[in-house]
């Protein structure tokens, strides 16, 4: 018995760094609390796209903790399936406390083809792992053939804007039940 005491003892000697170093791991993504919230400083979309193409939502936002952990977004209107459930983007490490880029938005189609009738608004804010979350950006679109999305307003017109992350939004044909 003894021989197999020792093992438990030298097997649980061993393991322990590693659980050590898992909880910490854990420790450190819990949400903090406190701190400052994220502040959306600029922001543009075009209010129109065109079928097929990606629509682009600039962003600009600072966090003075430097902690912004992700967008969180909405997306509802007419043909929208799983409109209202809330959905998350990320934020890569070197973005949590100065973000500028955009995010790209693409609507996949029903079987019948995106009708003229599609449309909706993407809501968002940002939140940080303090727990404090950003003002609520609106952004609707309409989803009209040929026409050309409109150029990104200043802070954005300077061209080579990093992709922040990637929306899917899934369109289906309504019925008038």
């Amino acid at each position: 018995m003894k021989t197999l005491e020792r093992i438990v003892l030298i097997l649980s000697l061993m393991t322990l760094p590693f659980v050590m170093a898992f909880c910490t791991t854990l420790a450190e993504r819990r949400p903090q609390p406190g701190g400052s919230p994220p502040v959306i400083t600029a922001s543009s979309a075009s209010k129109e796209v065109s079928h097929g193409d990606a629509w682009k939502i600039y962003l600009e936002a600072n966090d003075p903790d430097g902690d912004m952990w992700k967008l969180t977004y909405t997306f509802s209107g007419t043909g929208v399936k799983g409109g209202h459930r809330v959905n998350y983007v990320p934020i890569r490490e070197g973005y949590r406390a100065r973000l500028l880029g955009y995010l790209s938005v693409s609507f996949s189609a029903p079987k019948t083809g995106l009708a003229e009738w599609a449309s909706g608004t993407l809501t968002l804010h940002i939140r940080d792992r303090g727990g404090n979350s950003s003002d609520k950006g609106a952004f609707p679109v309409a989803l009209t053939r040929g026409v050309k999305q409109a150029a990104p307003s200043p802070p954005f017109d300077i061209g080579g804007l990093r992709e922040l992350g990637k929306i899917w939004v899934q369109l289906y044909e309504p019925r008038g039940d």
